[in-house]
């Protein structure tokens, strides 16, 4: 393989998916989503502006993005870093509740912000670990507590995705699941956070060069609070096994007499429904991306 010459269109292929989110990106970045990784980040810097000279490429404030793009998009992505830079200072605050909640073991940010950015639309998406056997009976409640002091509001507390340790897999192998899997920032258990990446380490066939590691400054004490400790002794004196079961078919029953006009295959890319895993997309996004990627890369000849 002519390294020299499938650099630039790896390099093209990478600015494309980015710019379906008109989300301009730097060298490094260029690198760790590359497809290969048999070339250097000077290797990269150097043929994406040799791309810029040729117009294959623009650079401004030191991203790249393609030709056409927005103008104001290094500009948008600054200021989503700084609202994101809000946001999960937020988040680290309903982590700190997060930690006192029964049978939760991690807390991980999923989504736009675990990539640092945030538009006015945003959410902060959690991804809620928890212990075996009790994954529904904490979805359950922390439904129940959200709509209950936060009248049902997504906007600071999201929590479309539960998994116990057994659920870390994922399931659905792609470039943007690869994507989103290495972004996912761990807010509180970065040891159960290094389990989630090595238990996902297909990622490498599509981000070879990417190298996830948690955020020191984002993460909280690792220590389980005595409350939650407390409350999880008194709670194990209940049937919870038989509870955690007739939760996730009641559930499965809400969401499928909800969505009864959907056809099987798109609920299956909607929800994921078991014992160790409960995740909810009514508007998966994955789909259209994938189509609208193929789609930029045929337009530009590197299909």
């Amino acid at each position: 393989m002519n390294n020299d010459q499938d650099l630039p269109k790896d390099i093209l292929r990478t600015v494309a998916y980015f710019d379906l989110f008109s989300y301009p990106v730097t060298p490094e970045q260029i690198y760790s989503y590359l497809p290969r990784n048999s070339v250097t980040q000077d290797d990269v810097r150097r043929k994406a502006d040799e791309l810029v000279r040729e117009g294959a490429l623009i650079a401004a404030g030191g991203y790249y993005r393609l030709p056409g793009n927005a103008g104001s998009a290094v500009l948008e992505r600054n200021s989503g870093e700084h609202r994101a830079e809000r946001m999960l200072a937020v988040a680290r605050i309903v982590a700190y509740l997060l930690k006192r909640v029964p049978f939760i073991r991690a807390v991980f940010i999923t989504g736009s912000l675990s990539k640092s950015i945030a538009d006015t639309e945003s959410d902060i998406d959690f991804m809620i670990v928890t212990v075996p056997g009790r994954l529904w009976i904490v979805r359950s409640l922390l439904t129940f507590l959200r709509k209950v002091f936060l009248l049902g509001s997504r906007k600071y507390f999201c929590t479309n995705y539960y998994v116990t340790e057994a659920g870390f897999p994922i399931r659905r192998r792609n470039l943007y699941t690869a994507i989103e899997t290495v972004t996912v920032k761990p807010v509180w258990n970065a040891a159960a956070h290094e389990r989630f990446l090595q238990q996902n380490e297909w990622t490498r066939e599509f981000l070879p060069n990417m190298r996830a590691s948690a955020d020191p400054a984002l993460l909280i004490p690792s220590r389980r609070s005595i409350l939650q400790r407390a409350a999880e002794r008194l709670l194990e004196l209940l049937p919870l096994d038989a509870a955690d079961k007739r939760l996730m078919e009641y559930h499965r029953t809400h969401w499928m007499n909800t969505y009864r006009h959907v056809d099987r295959d798109r609920l299956e890319s909607m929800f994921i429904i078991t014992p160790d895993i409960s995740a909810s997309w009514p508007e998966d996004r994955q789909v259209p991306v994938l189509i609208r990627y193929h789609e930029r890369l045929t337009t530009m000849g590197l299909h």
